[in-house]
């Protein structure tokens, strides 16, 4: 063998011409290094006709026209979700861009556009593999194209972007022989415009950026298309798709959609178990009442039913008193139940003391006034059924019921709290009414109260309870009734001729001395005297009081009567 190839080895080593054209030529294959550094990794790539595309990181497309390969084009798909794009199928003419999701999708992105639009139809195939139309493909039209999926489908296919213009939330399909308007939130067709033949062929869209206007000329023809109301349906399509915040912003202006929108909000978040947002969204709705507190009642929701029942009534008309008072007694009842609850937990004070203070601020609320007040006796039964004792005193006050509270500290034995109730919102009624058993108890802080009253109380009414235990009570309540009969005759100057009888006889039953003083005092003249005289002699005369009597006897001109008892008190005081 080796003699064999000797003879070919000696030739090109001879021949001169042949080793100098061997020693010029280049390789074949030659690298080269592109000066460009991607932002983000290259996940996949295609070039077709000098248009270089290529997919970086999740969501990203990057176009090159090697042309003009200073000028890159960087394009965001908009994917929101966990998509990355599968594959890249770019046409033999570099303007029609097809590209597969891992999710089974695919986007179409025409070399003129900045805009990717999504081929609805195409959603549920992972599509592996195309077959591009070299004949009949044009920049604006693929011509019949073949597509292959994972699953070993092939089927035919056509894309045809005439002309698009996108609009606030609709994108325009100029087609070869119509218009198509599809929505930018659903990918759906919403409207759709064939034009007859004899327009000729369509040749372009337009929008005037500034009338907002939308054009389209074909071969003989001018069109013009008006938008209006373009968002009367977009509050329904956001929706559809659970977002419900843009869903009410598109539709304040209508009651009837916005109601629709609430009723779908708080069932979502109802059958997502945020039972609290679902009440709050549920109380704005004029859904039945009764169905949406079984709702709540039936799930066991007792926080979320109070919520609803909170906000459903802070919602209601004033006029609505029937259902206003239903709302008002129920929710009274709730608090109450928790409050119970809570009261016999362990480690819920702090929660107790919050929804104490959250039901008080309730029974305090001065919208639902008129209605607490109406149906205070039946409140007063629930706080009373549930043992509720501070707040109902709580309530009392609130509904300026200050009989019921002085009432409960009464029979509390905490009458120096009861006087204070009193004393406080000087009510004269309830002092009349009070002051009998205040004065068993509490005498010198009763008659303290009574002088700081002054003459907005009526001494002669106040004489029945002090007449009782001026007989039968203590020394330090015969005291305080003298103090405030005293306080009436020389502070108050009252000059009732009941108020003086009823001092003259407690002068004479503890204070004799004070009664001969009270006598001088009020002179002799009988137009001054705001006394009984008949009365007087009789009491001065039951008591053996001669010399009271003398100076009685005196000022009724009886002198005879007056000079012949004088004698007698002369005659005894000489004689002892």
């Amino acid at each position: 063998r080796t003699l064999f190839l000797e003879p070919y080895r000696n030739n090109i080593v001879c021949c001169g011409f042949v080793n100098v054209r061997l020693e010029e030529e280049k390789p074949i294959f030659n690298k080269q290094r592109i000066d460009f550094s991607p932002p983000e990794k290259i996940n996949h790539f295609a070039v077709c006709n000098n248009q270089l595309c290529m997919s970086l990181g999740k969501d990203t497309l990057l176009r090159i026209d090697l042309a003009k390969p200073d000028q890159p084009n960087q394009i965001e798909l908009g994917r929101k979700d966990d998509s990355r794009v599968h594959k890249l199928f770019l046409d033999p003419t570099g303007s029609h861009l097809v590209i597969s999701l891992s999710t089974s999708e695919c986007l179409y992105l025409n070399r003129n556009t900045q805009k990717v639009r999504s081929l609805s139809r195409w959603r549920g195939h992972l599509i592996e593999s195309v077959g591009w139309n070299k004949l009949l493909g044009t920049e604006t039209n693929t011509g019949p194209i073949l597509v292959g999926t994972s699953q070993g489908i092939i089927f035919e296919a056509e894309i045809s972007p005439i002309s698009i213009v996108l609009t606030q939330f609709h994108f325009l399909l100029l087609l070869p022989d119509r218009v198509k308007a599809i929505c930018t939130l659903n990918g759906q067709v919403v409207y759709e415009d064939v034009f007859p033949d004899k327009f000729g062929t369509l040749k372009k869209m337009i929008k005037d950026p500034a009338g907002g206007l939308v054009w389209i000329y074909t071969e003989k023809a001018v069109f013009r298309y008006h938008i209006q109301r373009e968002a009367r349906d977009v509050w329904q399509m956001y929706m559809s798709m659970n977002k419900f915040d843009l869903a009410k912003e598109y539709c304040r202006d209508r009651p009837e959609c916005m109601d629709m929108v609430l009723a779908k909000e708080a069932e979502h978040c109802f059958q997502n178990k945020r039972y609290l947002e679902s009440a709050k969204c549920y109380a704005l709705t004029q859904n039945y009442f009764e169905e949406i507190a079984l709702k709540f009642i039936e799930a066991k929701q007792d926080e979320a039913l109070k919520e609803f029942l909170l906000k459903k009534l802070n919602h209601l008309k004033q006029s609505e008193k029937t259902q206003i008072t239903l709302l008002v007694t129920w929710l009274t009842e709730l608090y109450l139940n928790h409050l119970g609850l809570l009261e016999s937990a362990e480690g819920k004070h702090g929660v107790f003391q919050e929804t104490r203070d959250e039901f008080r601020k309730f029974l305090s609320s001065s919208k639902h006034k008129e209605c607490l007040y109406n149906n205070r006796t039946t409140i007063y039964d629930l706080l009373a059924s549930h043992g509720n004792v501070d707040d109902m005193v709580y309530f009392s006050v609130i509904m300026q019921d200050y009989e019921r509270v002085i009432s409960h500290h009464c029979q509390h034995d905490d009458y120096s709290a009861a006087l204070e109730v009193l004393s406080k919102h000087c009510d004269e009624k309830l002092f009349y009414k009070f002051s009998p058993i205040l004065m068993q108890h509490i005498p010198k802080k009763v008659v303290d109260a009574w002088i700081q009253m002054g003459s907005r109380l009526e001494p002669k009414k106040l004489i029945p309870a002090l007449v009782n235990y001026s007989q039968m009570g203590s020394t330090q309540q015969v005291n305080e009734t003298i103090r405030y009969m005293e306080f009436c005759v020389y502070q108050l100057t009252v000059t009732e001729e009941a108020i003086h009888n009823y001092l003259l006889s407690l002068y004479a039953k503890y204070k004799p001395d004070s009664l001969l003083l009270y006598l001088e005092q009020a002179g002799t003249h009988a137009s001054y005297i705001h006394y009984d005289l008949k009365y007087t002699l009789r009491l001065c005369a039951e008591h053996g009081y001669l010399q009271a009597c003398v100076l009685v006897y005196k000022i009724m001109e009886l002198y005879e009567e007056a000079v012949d008892l004088a004698l007698q008190v002369r005659i005894f005081r000489l004689m002892f």
